[in-house]
């Protein structure tokens, strides 16, 4: 994917494009490592990204909900 290069300031950026932002679980809070190589830079996203739950804990969790708005969500129903 080529990229042009953008003013900000006195420095210089790019965009990365929503597609790629929301592949890699990226936002504006997402910090980044730029490391030089010998061939350009290197860029790694140092964001941790939550893990997913197991299908035990996500059957406990919906189990938990039923039981504690299952007289609300029978009204919704309706």
């Amino acid at each position: 994917m080529k990229k042009n290069l953008t003013a900000i300031g006195g420095s210089l950026g790019f965009i990365i494009d929503k597609p790629i932002a929301e592949l890699y679980q990226l936002d504006r809070n997402t910090q980044i490592e730029v490391t030089p190589k010998e061939d350009g830079l290197n860029i790694r996203f140092l964001k941790e990204r939550a893990p997913r739950a197991s299908d035990e804990e996500v059957t406990k969790a919906a189990k938990g909900i039923n039981k504690r708005y299952s007289k609300m969500m029978k009204n919704l129903a309706k």
